[in-house]
């Protein structure tokens, strides 16, 4: 934790590429999860047989990648000055990802 003393910097041109390819993974992560998510497990597994406790397994586990990450990415810029944005973003996609792992357990374990 930093003391009142110690001031944020702002993060090298190296630590910018880094954060720009990690955040890039990211958003092709968030983009292949809303597609398996909203489109593929609702709508095609259904279609070709499979029942939705599969697809209730399948969306918890890319949850909790998804959680995972976050915590990954709050830990990397903590020590930056995009510290506080970040951190109201993932507080903001944390709560939805556990709306989400609690509709995939209703599903799954109360069925």
């Amino acid at each position: 934790m930093l003391t009142k003393s110690e001031k944020l910097r702002t993060p090298s041109a190296g630590e910018v590429k880094t954060s720009d390819r990690l955040m890039g993974g990211s958003l092709v992560f968030v983009a292949i999860r809303c597609t398996l998510q909203y489109v593929v497990l609702p709508f095609v597994l259904p279609f070709i047989g499979v029942s939705g406790g599969v697809s209730a397994i399948i969306a918890a586990a890319i949850d909790i990648v998804a959680l995972g990450m976050i915590a990954y990415n709050i830990r990397r810029l903590w020590n930056t000055n995009w510290r506080w944005r970040y951190l109201a973003l993932s507080v903001v996609m944390i709560s939805i990802l556990l709306i989400f792992l609690y509709q995939d357990y209703k599903t799954f374990f109360l069925s």
